[in-house]
């Protein structure tokens, strides 16, 4: 738990780098908040920074952080500042590591705008970045494969080469190759073995990831994934334990589908893949496809 003044202070000294490289200095306000450069109005506190490259103010509102920006610098009004990134805060669950985060995001975001990151950040081909849990719980983001991969491989060493080899071979994250090829296998394990702090460990990544992440993500563990418990009914009894409410319905429903025969064709076309090409419009996935069957089934409502 942080307190306000904290946060602020933390964001203040975890922004000053890139605020420096891009030559911003920070406003100090007549009346500082316990001689804090921000601005009070009501339930907003507000860091005011200007430059040569214009003005950003990163605002701490509710349980949000928001950054803004313009690259006026002359008689610059509230109406000129552009809502650049919201990113998620909460006091009562903060800790330094949490606020050391938000700064990333902060950085990120500037980095974007107004440029300033040092030469080593800017390194050829690297590994894409996760997104956050600040950025996924604001609602900014949501979560992608290469996130899940990210997480997943965090906790399970063996994860981490092909992870990252992945990316070396085509210069880009493919998911579905690093779930199919390594990912799933490691996940199956884990539900087989039958200790259940470890299971429980496992489903509070993929049931966080899953509920908060595209229809690309949420079709990686219903299929690619949980797929590969192949309906076994022990496997399946466990999953469904720790399984979130969003998640249970559609991975027991993909598993009784690939216990058919028709499934069982659609699972090798799975495995077997066209070969790989760089930037092809995606078709909606099997997932996809599972879930706009059931809707129509039920009258519009897809089977949750």
């Amino acid at each position: 738990m942080l307190e306000l003044n904290e946060a602020l202070n933390g964001v203040i000294s975890g922004t000053a780098e890139i605020i420096k490289n891009n030559g911003f200095e920070i406003v100090k306000p007549e009346n500082t908040v316990d001689d804090l450069p921000v601005t009070k109005d009501g339930d907003h506190s507000c860091i005011d920074f200007k430059g040569e490259k214009g003005k950003i103010r990163i605002e701490f509102f509710g349980n949000q952080v928001l950054l803004f920006y313009t690259a006026k610098t002359e008689d610059v009004t509230d109406e000129d500042l552009i809502k650049a990134s919201v990113n998620y805060f909460n006091l009562e669950e903060f800790d330094q590591k949490d606020l050391k985060s938000l700064c990333n995001e902060l950085n990120d975001t500037i980095s974007d705008k107004f440029g300033g990151k040092q030469e080593t950040d800017f390194k050829k081909n690297k590994m894409p970045t996760p997104v956050s849990k600040s950025a996924a719980k604001s609602g900014a983001q949501a979560y992608d494969g290469n996130t899940l991969a990210n997480r997943l491989a965090a906790v399970y060493p063996e994860l981490k080469e092909p992870y990252k080899e992945n990316f070396e071979k085509h210069g880009e994250f493919l998911p579905e190759e690093f779930f199919a090829e390594h990912g799933a296998e490691v996940v199956i394990k884990v539900i087989k073995g039958g200790n259940k702090t470890e299971i429980k460990r496992l489903f509070k990544i993929l049931n966080e990831i899953y509920e908060n992440g595209t229809s690309d993500t949420q079709g990686l563990i219903a299929v690619t994934i949980l797929g590969e418990m192949n309906n076994d009914e022990a496997m399946c009894e466990t999953a469904k334990e720790f399984m979130c409410d969003d998640m249970r319905e559609p991975v027991l429903l993909i598993n009784k589908f690939f216990a058919t025969a028709k499934g069982q064709k659609a699972k090798e076309q799975l495995k077997n893949p066209p070969p790989y090409k760089p930037k092809k419009q995606k078709q909606p996935g099997l997932f996809s496809q599972m879930m706009a069957q059931g809707a129509a089934q039920n009258g519009g409502m897809p089977p949750m």
